[in-house]
């Protein structure tokens, strides 16, 4: 258990570390939230190990290591707790790339959490461009999928 601890928080930590890298291509900002990438990585390798309080926590410490408002990364990583939560069956069930699937709508919606978040509190719109971000968290789901680490087998 305390193996299984210390590579979860080593994975958050790194994770941390990418969130600050920024990939823009065309002026479009493609980097994913490899904190919820990886939060929901182990929800689905080892359920036991993370809860809603861990989400939450881990959103709120992204709060305040980013700098924007307390509690919009704490509500969106816990909103997509619940819809990992609601979608496990359906993941383990599935093939990868149904799995993608259900992968792409939990950051989809994780990005429209967001958006309606800033959109009230007058922050602007970024266009269309910005749900390119989802498309790219699928993409890294993909690739580290076809490693033996990442498969989600039961």
């Amino acid at each position: 258990m305390i193996r299984k601890n210390k590579s979860l928080i080593l994975s958050l930590v790194i994770a941390a570390i990418l969130n600050l890298i920024h990939i823009n291509i065309f002026n479009a900002d493609l980097t994913p939230d490899f904190i919820l990438l990886t939060l929901i990585f182990w929800f689905f390798k080892n359920p036991n190990a993370v809860s809603i309080s861990l989400f939450w926590f881990v959103g709120l410490v992204t709060d305040i290591l980013i700098g924007d408002l307390l509690g919009q990364y704490a509500l969106t990583y816990a909103s997509c707790y619940f819809m990992a939560q609601y979608f496990i069956n359906k993941i383990m069930l599935n093939n990868k790339y149904q799995q993608l699937l259900y992968i792409f709508f939990i950051f989809l919606s994780a990005q429209v959490i967001m958006l309606i978040i800033n959109v009230m509190h007058d922050l602007h719109y970024p266009g269309l461009s910005y749900y390119l971000q989802s498309i790219t968290a699928v993409l890294i789901w993909h690739i580290c999928t076809q490693f033996n680490f990442f498969k989600l087998d039961r």
